[in-house]
């Protein structure tokens, strides 16, 4: 069987309520849509897969993420079942809201939700390959630790398992979550991640070379920082590091959703579908999102 494709037109409407209803509430965290694997009987996760990500498009980076962490090597370290939140903060501590609107992201991801599960029913390996029940969540919390924290608590009737959260990210992200920053209010400042770490979350961080960050060889120097105690300064764990799983990048994790606005705005459709996803890719270019506006910058 395959994965129903969804129209972005026939799908707002309903996530534009959705959104609305979310944002008159005082709740930090809600499922707006769940896409399931055809044939399957959807189970509580044991361990959650969290994609949280401004989504502004969804790109073959995000896909290669998820099928990284889907993969029957990353997932023989957890325990089944599996499922994968896409999550979307309303209230991002590092990026303005420009470009595509909420409602229109909330429809990119439910298109990349399935654009997903059909490519990994389409490789040839497929029995590799996890095939979870993908959850496209909203959330009003700025950093990593509260939106865990809303999860567990507002989310305990979608996910009654209490399942384990595996956060993926970029090593540019990483440096976000230990920066001190952050973390004012707290004395010493990362002792607000105690809570992550003490309920037994982890990190999945993904490395690649960048102009900004250097090589993979320097990226992992600051984990290697972290194992010996040299952040403990600011509150940080050794410990920590064991919950830290530290991956290199495969290809298509250097797509950027800039360079897929850029394209869209010049309208080089061809750039578009090679960037995104297939689903993702036909949507931007029908519904010219991105062609006034291709901002969607991180604030200074």
């Amino acid at each position: 069987m395959s994965i129903a494709a969804s129209s972005m037109r026939s799908i707002l409407p309903q996530l534009e309520t959705a959104l609305k209803s979310f944002q008159s509430s005082d709740s930090k965290f809600r499922i707006v849509r769940s896409i399931n694997p055809p044939a399957s009987s959807p189970a509580s996760p044991k361990t959650l897969f969290i994609l949280d990500s401004s989504f502004n498009p969804p790109s073959k980076a995000h896909l290669a993420l998820a099928k990284s962490a889907l993969h029957s090597s990353s997932t023989k370290h957890h325990q089944s079942p599996f499922g994968l939140l896409l999550l979307f903060s309303t209230h991002n501590a590092d990026k303005a809201p420009s470009a595509a609107s909420f409602p229109e992201r909330l429809a990119l991801m439910t298109l990349f939700a399935e654009d997903l599960l059909r490519d990994i029913q389409g490789v040839a390996d497929h029995d590799d390959y996890v095939l979870p029940a993908v959850d496209i969540g909203l959330t009003t919390a700025p950093y990593y630790t509260d939106k865990s924290s809303a999860i567990s608590s507002e989310g305990a009737e979608h996910y009654p398992g209490s399942p384990k959260h595996v956060h993926l990210l970029g090593f540019d992200t990483i440096t976000r979550f230990f920066a001190a920053k952050y973390y004012p209010e707290f004395d010493p400042p990362l002792s607000a991640l105690d809570p992550y770490f003490d309920k037994g979350h982890q990190l999945r961080v993904t490395l690649r070379p960048s102009d900004e960050y250097g090589t993979v060889e320097s990226q992992e120097g600051f984990f290697d920082r972290l194992a010996r105690g040299d952040m403990k300064t600011d509150g940080a764990k050794q410990e920590w590091a064991s919950q830290i799983e530290v991956v290199r990048a495969e290809e298509g994790v250097g797509v950027s959703s800039t360079r897929v606005r850029k394209a869209a705005k010049q309208r080089d459709w061809n750039e578009v579908q090679q960037l995104c996803t297939q689903g993702v890719g036909k949507a931007v270019a029908e519904n010219t999102i991105y062609e006034s506006d291709d901002r969607g910058a991180k604030m200074a």
